[in-house]
């Protein structure tokens, strides 16, 4: 799983006034991407599926409220591309449990 010390460093966050905040998006966006994909990264370390995690809790991160008075925040294009990928691929094991319906 993706550390609160890796995203700091792609994020370039230098405080620890919101680790806390960012431990759960962590864990949030990982539990997304296992979930909108169906599948588990193939290893402790994956880049493709750690990159994924990286891009979304960012989002999440930098955008805190999902609607504001003049936009709607979607997912970035790049998130999108990368949970397609991994979806679609060979390379990632099925999440365990996953049976085409939510759990």
């Amino acid at each position: 799983m993706l550390t609160l010390d890796r995203f700091k460093l792609y994020a370039r966050i230098d405080h620890a006034d919101e680790d806390e905040l960012i431990e759960s998006l962590i864990r949030a966006a990982d539990t997304a991407v296992r979930d909108m994909t169906g599948k588990e990264p193939p290893s402790d370390s994956d880049e493709l599926f750690d990159t994924a995690v990286l891009q979304l809790t960012a989002h999440w991160y930098e955008n805190r409220t999902p609607v504001t008075d003049t936009s709607v925040t979607q997912v970035p294009f790049t998130v999108q591309t990368l949970l397609n990928h991994i979806a679609l691929s060979g390379r990632y094991p099925e999440k365990e449990g996953a049976n085409g319906a939510d759990q």
